[in-house]
């Protein structure tokens, strides 16, 4: 169940005053019920939220676009935070007003689930269980591909709205996703350019001119990889402008980091660019020695690469994201808390870094 909010959670979560709130519900329109017993205080739901954030930047605008971004969010190896960091910085972008589209390339669908569907989940079971239809998992990326068994689906039909038509918007994975790695695959064994695939389907989405494919209304576009070095994760970041690459500073692994930069040198090299790197601190420990050598060894040996701002190690991330599958991310789930406020300050940094504000 989604939880609501009172006005000064929703002020927290678009970064404004709750006077702004108000007055951006009495002029925007966007119908927020009030509590049935005691103070008829307002109920946000999550969709009031974005809906407002939506309207204030099309009326307000406090954000001025630069460029449409395309980045991959991926690490070589588990357990550094990839998928938690992509579910709230998708979130807080659209928060920002930002029209957001996130797109879980792992056959895992921890994304997915991330967001409230269960990719395992059949039409039957839901029917069974009188869960809507629309929380199944039906269609991935591969379905919008040319070349996939049974014909290329329309975007419309792939595309989860999980927070309303103003909230980050979702193309979902599930096991059959798989299938889309071994076409890939056999591309190029038959000397096809599988590897740039998926950067001339984003081309052509962006370009906008075909009305069943169309990503050109998206300010951001964030791919999940995988961990592993298959040929979606290859065409993602052949796809994207940037890799964002968080970085465990509590278990810091130079061979992960160093793979990470091989990977891009070798892309560089094969087809004449690579996405320029961007690395996240996760579970930092303040006044931590060790963590300190880590974050001057990062500096040194990649001049630029490591945002300023930081992640810490907090327990209200474990509460939100493993604890209970119905939660949505954590900005949204516990939007006051310190965790959120530094993801807001990440996310803030990281559009400025690529240059989308």
């Amino acid at each position: 169940m989604q939880p609501h909010y009172k006005v000064q959670a929703v002020a927290k979560m678009l970064g404004t005053t709750v006077d702004s709130v108000r007055r951006y519900v009495d002029e925007s329109g966007v119908n927020v019920s009030r509590q049935a017993s005691g103070p008829k205080v307002r109920q946000f739901t999550i969709e009031n939220v974005f809906d407002l954030a939506a309207w204030r930047r099309a009326n307000r605008p406090k954000i001025s676009i630069r460029r449409k971004t395309i980045a991959t969010v991926y690490a070589p190896k588990g357990g550094v935070g990839k998928t938690t960091l992509t579910a709230n910085l998708g979130s807080i972008f659209a928060l920002m007003g930002l029209r957001t589209l996130v797109i879980d390339l792992d056959f895992q669908a921890n994304l997915t689930l991330a967001f409230g569907y269960d990719s395992e989940l059949t039409l039957e079971e839901a029917r069974e269980s009188g869960v809507p239809e629309e929380r199944v998992v039906q269609y991935h990326l591969g379905h919008l591909v040319p070349g996939w068994p049974g014909g290329r689906g329309a975007l419309s039909d792939v595309i989860k709205k999980p927070f309303g038509e103003n909230g980050p918007h979702l193309i979902p994975s599930d096991l059959t996703l798989d299938r889309l790695d071994t076409i890939l695959t056999y591309d190029a064994i038959e000397g096809k350019k599988s590897d740039l695939k998926i950067a001339a389907l984003v081309a052509e989405g962006l370009e906008g001119t075909n009305p069943s494919f169309d990503l050109s209304t998206y300010d951001v576009i964030l791919f999940d990889a995988a961990p592993a070095k298959n040929r979606m994760t290859r065409g993602a970041l052949l796809a994207s402008d940037f890799v964002i690459a968080p970085v465990s500073l509590e278990r810091y692994s130079t061979k992960a980091v160093s793979y990470l930069s091989a990977v891009l040198q070798d892309m560089h090299s094969d087809v004449g660019r690579s996405p320029q790197l961007v690395m996240i601190g996760n579970f930092h420990v303040p006044n931590r020695l060790r963590v300190y050598g880590q974050v001057g060894k990062l500096s040194a040996e990649y001049p630029g690469a490591l945002l300023n701002v930081m992640v810490h190690r907090s327990e209200e991330f474990p509460k939100t994201l493993s604890e209970d599958e119905e939660q949505p991310p954590l900005v949204l789930a516990r939007p006051t808390g310190g965790a959120a406020e530094q993801l807001h300050d990440v996310a803030r940094e990281l559009l400025r870094k690529m240059g989308v504000v």
